[in-house]
């Protein structure tokens, strides 16, 4: 199966409160679109996520999160990715991403 996804915001407690997203706090968001995510995708199947990602988040916070998450995934970067320059990221957790004219070789 092939699913594409955007504007998961993950570690944005802000858009807990503007988007009227259900949750107390972070933590308890994170949890719910890791559950939410792996209860439909499959470790075969793919992800492609159309940005915005992570906002706020570090490279190892967006490790951590990206390994709980089934599926080979995709990144089409928005504007949120300040974790892929971060040197803690583990840019192999993406199968490919592409940031403007750049694209990550497989």
């Amino acid at each position: 199966m092939i699913y594409f996804t955007a504007d998961t915001h993950f570690c944005h407690s802000n858009i807990i409160g503007s988007c009227y997203r259900p949750f107390e706090n972070v933590g308890e968001m994170n949890r719910a679109l890791i559950d939410n995510w792996n209860n439909f995708v499959t470790a075969r199947d793919e992800v492609y996520i159309l940005g915005d990602f992570l906002y706020k988040g570090t490279g190892r916070e967006a490790n951590k999160i990206l390994s709980q998450l089934k599926g080979r995934k995709y990144l089409i970067k928005g504007n949120h990715e300040k974790y892929l320059s971060d040197p803690e990221f583990r840019q192999e957790t993406f199968e490919w991403f592409k940031i403007g004219n750049y694209s990550k070789p497989s």
